[in-house]
């Protein structure tokens, strides 16, 4: 019910509801109803769904086909991941696991494996995403399985993304490419294809722009060929940040329009639309910014995806010190606080970066400073050089006193 849900007028810091955080949320009685409405069918969809995966892995398993019975539930599985439902999926992931280990094949626990490290990544178990990857990668290289292995590592490098941690993925991701290439090119097009997506993302972080371009020019030839929207949006924002980087905001715009436009996951369409609420900003269409924001809010509360409602926040923060509302604070804590307890150190760079704007404007100078000097060094135990450097000409021009804007670039 909480997508329903309206900002609660008793919680609300200074008695702004429009700096209301999901935690601040009731629901009114005014969609009460309609809550229910929907919960009822959705319960009615789960429990349709439910039946009908556990049926036929049921019949198996009383049938003594272990291996049957795994596979209904890796499906069963993968259509909770579809309707958003994280832990169901993860339930099924760990039976299919157990019912996959005493098999002599043993590809459906390399795949088991793998979609639990998929989960865990999606819950923000950080440590966890990447055990289940790696020991699905080492499984898959002992069964001689190239394609699994190179699926596993990928993840592995997916979650080093999401810890910001951008040389340790390219190079990851490198290794992993390396692997594919030794398999026909025919086969293993869609795995290529997701290795460009990310050498073009990791290296757009770590400023090697041109590189970034080769890599999303070979992706976007990959999904003119292979129809897969998430990983198409992928592209699409990956491109986008690129051009953003390159200062080409028209083009950055279009890139993730076309991605929200996309039948993709809902936590894909929060960032993509925070992303593109960020470009309006910037091109100071304040109005457009804030109305694709509500989307993104709308779509990470939905999704409940942890990343997604972080980024979304430090986005919502942004446009309110744009409007000149101090309020907006709030949104940079909810954003602090999601990526401190997740483990999402870049975030919470980027964050701090842009929350010292604010800071500086209102007077708060001093706490500004600190923010920066917090960002530019975790920005350095990244490995982010580029970030770093830039957090800390923000810094020095604070220092000197000279009025500029010390937030981070969209990213």
């Amino acid at each position: 019910m909480i997508v329903a849900a309206a900002p609660d007028p008793e919680k609300a810091w200074d008695s702004s509801s429009s700096y209301a955080t999901i935690d601040k949320r009731i629901l009114t009685p005014e969609n009460v109803e309609q809550s229910l409405d929907a919960a009822e069918s959705a319960l009615r969809d789960y429990v349709s769904m439910l039946h009908d995966g556990l049926r036929p892995a049921f019949r198996s398993y009383f049938a003594g086909d272990a291996e049957g019975a795994a596979r209904h539930l890796l499906v069963l599985g993968e259509q909770h991941e579809g309707v958003g439902r994280a832990r169901g999926a993860e339930q099924c992931y760990k039976a299919a696991l157990m019912m996959s280990l005493p098999l002599a094949d043993k590809s459906l626990q390399v795949l088991a494996l793998r979609r639990m490290g998929r989960v865990a990544l999606a819950l923000a178990h950080l440590p966890e995403a990447t055990s289940y990857y790696e020991r699905s990668a080492e499984l898959a290289r002992d069964s001689g399985d190239v394609r699994a292995e190179v699926a596993a590592r990928t993840g592995v490098g997916n979650v080093r993304m999401y810890q910001g941690r951008w040389p340790d993925a390219e190079r990851i991701y490198r290794e992993a490419l390396d692997l594919a290439q030794t398999v026909d090119s025919s086969d293993a097009t869609l795995e290529l294809g997701q290795l460009y997506n990310n050498l073009g993302s990791a290296t757009t972080r770590t400023g090697e722009l041109d590189e970034a371009e080769q890599w999303l020019e070979r992706a976007l030839a990959v999904w003119e060929e292979v129809k897969s929207p998430i990983d198409q949006g992928v592209c699409l924002m990956n491109l986008g940040h690129l051009r953003e980087n390159q200062e080409r905001l028209a083009e950055t715009q279009e890139a993730y329009e076309a991605a929200l436009a996309l039948p993709v996951p809902t936590s894909f369409k929060s960032l993509a639309a925070a992303d593109l609420a960020d470009i309006y900003l910037k091109e100071g269409f304040v109005t457009r910014a804030e109305e694709m924001a509500r989307v993104a809010e709308e779509h990470a509360i939905a999704a409940s995806s942890p990343y997604s409602l972080a980024y979304m926040y430090r986005n919502r923060g942004n446009l309110a010190r744009a409007r000149g509302h101090e309020d907006g604070f709030t949104f940079y804590e909810k954003a602090l606080e999601i990526a401190r307890a997740k483990g999402y150190p870049s975030l919470e760079a980027d964050t701090l970066a842009d929350y010292a704007e604010l800071r500086r404007v209102t007077g708060g100078v001093e706490e500004a400073e600190a923010y920066l000097e917090r960002a530019r060094d975790i920005f350095a135990q990244l490995g982010a050089s580029q970030n770093a450097a830039r957090v800390q000409r923000s810094l020095d021009a604070l220092r000197s006193g000279i009025e500029v804007s010390v937030a981070a670039a969209g990213d």
